[in-house]
């Protein structure tokens, strides 16, 4: 099993970059937290890598906002059909053999 990894890469002019790989199992923390007064927090956290999502002003939430949760639930069904469809093509060639 890959575990989940963060890396962070500096560039020659001094400006970093991080790049997170979270690879999420049965112990992986996925949560998305709401408030009353401010907008949500989803976090997902395995092993030593945690990150969290939100909306840059979290006095304001705008249309851009909402556009940016619409691709990220977007991707995320994606995501979803394409692991069902994994399954099952792992299942035919099971019951194949």
């Amino acid at each position: 099993m890959i575990p989940s990894t963060a890396h962070i890469r500096i560039a020659a002019d001094g400006t970093a970059q991080v790049e997170a790989a979270l690879r999420l199992t049965p112990s992986s923390h996925i949560r998305c937290s709401t408030y009353l007064d401010r907008p949500a927090i989803v976090t997902v956290a395995d092993g030593l890598v945690s990150v969290s999502l939100t909306v840059p002003d979290p006095a304001q939430v705008s249309v851009d906002d909402l556009d940016a949760a619409v691709r990220l639930a977007e991707a995320l069904a994606d995501y979803i059909a394409d692991l069902r469809r994994q399954m099952a093509v792992q299942d035919r060639a099971a019951d194949a053999a």
